[in-house]
């Protein structure tokens, strides 16, 4: 399967995840795609992915799911992404759903144990969403 194959899954997995934590409890609908949207953007991918590279507080990565970034990384055009302002944080975030993709296709264990040490990151960030 290819790199944009495996991101394409990665997406509908991760996107998915994202709604799944924040249909309850009950918003309204505006305020949940709001919270949604700032979780599934590049750059906010682009920082958990820094995070699951962290030395510290990082998610060990095999050197399969590492070749699967690398590979996901290296599939993103130029061209079709010039409307992006920052293409390194779009190859990242595809690097990112193309680990999701392939955990999801390959090992369901090991993408939700993924998942739980990405879920910590999105509830954190979504507090800083809220409106006041």
């Amino acid at each position: 399967m290819s790199s944009t194959d495996l991101a394409y899954i990665g997406d509908v997995v991760y996107e998915l995840f994202v709604r799944s934590k924040f249909v309850w409890p009950s918003r309204r609908t505006k305020d949940l795609q709001t919270a949604v949207v700032s979780l599934v953007r590049a750059e906010f991918q682009a920082e958990l992915l820094a995070k699951i590279r962290s030395s510290r507080t990082g998610f060990v990565l095999t050197s399969t799911e590492n070749g699967i970034l690398s590979r996901g990384r290296n599939a993103v055009g130029g061209s079709k992404n010039n409307r992006r302002s920052d293409p390194a944080a779009y190859q990242d975030a595809t690097a990112l759903e193309a680990l999701i993709g392939y955990l999801y296709i390959d090992n369901r264990a090991r993408c939700a144990e993924l998942l739980e040490f990405i879920q910590p990151h999105l509830s954190s960030s979504s507090d800083e969403q809220q409106p006041s």
